[in-house]
């Protein structure tokens, strides 16, 4: 409910052409985060062209993993209420995840859907952890040892843990200081056995490396690096003024929801 960002990518030269994000400050609810969208698509001509296709994709942490074999969809909204609070009103929305042959299931607040169908009447819905566990496993499907992925953004992060080409671990977290990050990262560590001195952190997100975030964890994990763009897509000299690791999911888009 902090923040829109949108990118726009040339499909037929597979190139990033334009990044901006905007900060949305006190929003307590979904009709207020619609209302901010609706003022900045209607005042944004970057997004008043005309586009080959639109995926969107929302960003919280209220979703579940269900493996094919124990997924249906009479029972996704029962599964999906059992670890998350859901409104009465709520529908089950999920993305099929064919690398780990799983469905995510999720909600998508009304409020959104309305503001989004009327500029783009025809869009792809994803959730963010649907597209960050895609993204790892197709851009790493090479590597064969155990690494820690941590996605990192104002108040929630996403632990992935990749053992080769299997999916070890995901999880959401909320977190209100730096101190609850590097507990929740150093506790998953412990629950699968591995050594924060010798386990690799890559890290993406929108994190300084000389915010208090990253000090504490170079201090209690000793291999961290940022994580690098997908080289399957080119990127536009404008964003070369972005780090790297930022906006890795964003970026991403595309390629799990086409």
């Amino acid at each position: 409910m902090d923040g829109f960002s949108f990118v726009l990518l040339n499909i037929k030269e597979q190139k990033y052409s334009a990044l901006e994000f905007y900060d949305l400050q006190n929003c307590s609810n979904y009709g207020e985060v619609a209302e901010n969208l609706d003022r900045i698509i209607s005042q944004q001509e970057l997004l008043q062209q005309s586009f080959e296709s639109i995926a969107i994709c929302i960003s919280n942490s209220l979703s579940t993993l269900t493996p094919k074999a124990l997924y249906q969809k009479d029972n996704g909204l029962n599964i999906l209420k059992f670890n998350q609070p859901i409104l009465q009103n709520e529908d089950e929305t999920n993305d099929w995840l064919q690398s780990i042959q799983a469905h995510n299931s999720y909600t998508l607040p009304q409020e959104l859907q309305r503001c989004f169908n009327k500029y783009y009447p025809s869009q792809t819905w994803k959730h963010q952890s649907s597209v960050l566990i895609e993204s790892l496993l197709q851009q790493f499907k090479l590597n064969e040892a155990t690494k820690i992925y941590l996605s990192v953004q104002n108040t929630d992060f996403e632990i992935v843990v990749l053992e080769g080409r299997k999916l070890k671990f995901f999880n959401s977290y909320t977190y209100r200081s730096s101190e609850d990050l590097i507990y929740f990262l150093l506790f998953a560590c412990e629950q699968l056995n591995l050594n924060p001195d010798q386990i690799p952190v890559i890290i993406s997100g929108e994190i300084e490396e000389n915010s208090e975030v990253y000090k504490l964890l170079y201090r209690y994990i000793r291999n961290i690096t940022f994580i690098k763009r997908n080289p399957n897509y080119n990127y536009s000299f404008v964003l070369d003024q972005v780090p790297e690791h930022y906006y890795y999911k964003l970026l991403n888009l595309h390629l799990c929801a086409s």
